[in-house]
């Protein structure tokens, strides 16, 4: 290859690579516009201008990058299930201490869905439309395969070492885990109002998390020998 090939070459990629890197900011910009958009007026009700407006680019750009309404929903979706499984896969887990194990996936789970209220929001909606789209999104499934091998060797450890009960189902202990983390967050108000309880201030929080992990250790370790 020449001197002037080398040149060419060389330029070619330094002027690319701001390119790439606005193209990715853009992109990025979209995403959390859309996943504000969606999660407040779920599919139906989200606007492409007003996610336009906020990512501070134009409708050519979306449909380039995304597609149509549809496909951006879907990158939305899966980009926010992907955020959720990658900081579930950096948790310790100490497959030796199965019940610290279950009990710090507890603690992240809450802390999550506390810290992410737009993911909860996308959740909310996506279930008004019965999961049509998760339905059809093979990364919505595939990226929990890791977290249900995970709860599974945690709980076949616990009852090797006799420290939890039989019968316990992965699926059913992830649902009790989301929905300790997600039911008062996603009725919050309404049951506020019923109780007369404010469901948002900081002690009620810990209180529930401190529930949460006492509910989830009694069940995994009834029966246990």
């Amino acid at each position: 290859m020449t001197d002037a090939v080398l040149d060419a070459t060389t330029k070619t990629d330094a002027e690319n690579a701001p390119r790439k890197r606005n193209a990715e900011r853009t992109r990025k910009a979209i995403l959390a516009a859309a996943l504000k958009e969606f999660a407040q007026a779920g599919f139906a009700g989200a606007r492409i201008e007003r996610i336009v407006k906020a990512a501070k680019c134009n409708i050519r750009m979306l449909y380039h990058y995304f597609g149509d309404k549809k496909g951006l929903y879907m990158a939305v979706l899966e980009s926010a299930y992907m955020d959720l499984r990658t900081r579930e896969a950096e948790l310790k887990i100490d497959f030796e201490k199965p019940l610290d194990g279950f009990l710090e996936l507890q603690r992240f789970t809450f802390d999550y869905f506390e810290k992410n209220p737009r993911f909860e929001g996308l959740l909310r909606n996506e279930n008004l439309q019965h999961g049509k789209f998760a339905a059809q999104s093979r990364v919505v499934t595939e990226t929990a395969f890791p977290l249900r091998r995970t709860i599974e060797k945690l709980i076949e450890s616990g009852q090797r070492q006799g420290i939890f009960g039989p019968n316990l189902d992965p699926v059913q202990i992830y649902v009790t885990i989301a929905a300790m983390s997600r039911f008062h967050l996603a009725n919050g108000y309404s049951l506020s109002a019923t109780l007369d309880t404010d469901m948002s201030a900081p002690e009620w929080r810990k209180a529930r998390l401190d529930h949460a992990l006492g509910l989830l250790e009694a069940y995994l370790t009834r029966g246990a020998r």
